[in-house]
């Protein structure tokens, strides 16, 4: 709130309290007192109370002093004592008994002049209060169907954690048991794995022995090859020799 909206409001209805009222709200259109806990229309009607009867006894005491006064100075003839009157109507009810002077009269037209202000402050005070009360009721209703709204509200809201607690642990049990399968087709997939990778590593030992069986294999077939080629070596020669000597001498001259 600015400070121009603060100058604005109402000083607060407490007495002698300088403060400004409180902000209006939606429950309290037109606040009357400021922040303070204590002041308020039971707090401010107390307090007028006590000063009044603060009033009085000073009024008492200044009306018996001047009594006091009177008859040291000029003694009256005796009349009976009567106490001060206390309020308006006590004041009315006295005029017709008092045997005074028109000063007394004067005096007690000035009082109920000078307390008539007070106790239509009171009676405002006291019809603040009602409506206090009216407003307080009023707030206390509201605040009860807050609560209940309140409670509605965290009830549905309990509803929905545990609706979402059960649809978490679906989905944790779902997560668990895919995992658990993945986890067992990759088990499976390494062992799978670890399968072709040792028949593979049998075919290369069977290549390997392939290999060197084939080279030996080469081998006896190129020695086989030279011993042929010996074998046709040899009878070739050994037919080449045979068939010289088959032919007959030639004659001599």
């Amino acid at each position: 709130m600015t400070v121009g909206a603060v100058e604005m409001l109402p000083v607060c209805a407490y007495p002698d309290c300088t403060n400004h009222a409180e902000a209006p709200t939606p429950d309290a259109p037109a606040p009357r007192y400021c922040a303070h806990p204590d002041h308020n229309a039971l707090g401010a009607f107390r307090r007028f109370r006590a000063k009044r009867q603060e009033r009085k006894e000073e009024k008492r005491q200044a009306a018996e002093a001047k009594k006091a006064a009177k008859a040291t100075t000029a003694p009256a003839p005796a009349a009976p004592e009567t106490a001060a009157p206390q309020s308006a109507m006590d004041m009315m009810e006295a005029v017709p008994n008092e045997s005074g002077t028109r000063e007394d009269i004067l005096a007690l037209m000035s009082r109920l002049a000078t307390d008539l202000p007070v106790y239509i402050e009171e009676l405002a005070i006291i019809t603040d209060s009602a409506a206090a009360e009216a407003r307080i009721e009023t707030v206390t209703k509201a605040s009860a169907q807050r609560t209940l709204a309140a409670e509605q509200r965290t009830a549905l809201a309990e509803e929905a954690t545990e609706q979402a607690i059960a649809e978490l642990d679906k989905a944790k049990q779902g997560f668990e048991e895919e995992t658990e399968r993945i986890r067992k087709e990759a088990a499976q997939q390494v062992a799978d794995v670890e399968f072709v990778r040792a028949e593979l590593e049998r075919y290369r030992e069977r290549v390997a022995q392939l290999e060197e069986r084939l080279d030996a294999v080469r081998e006896e077939a190129d020695t086989a090859r030279r011993e042929s080629a010996d074998l046709a070596l040899h009878l070739e020669r050994h037919h080449a020799d045979h068939a010289a000597c088959s032919l007959p001498a030639a004659p001599m001259k």
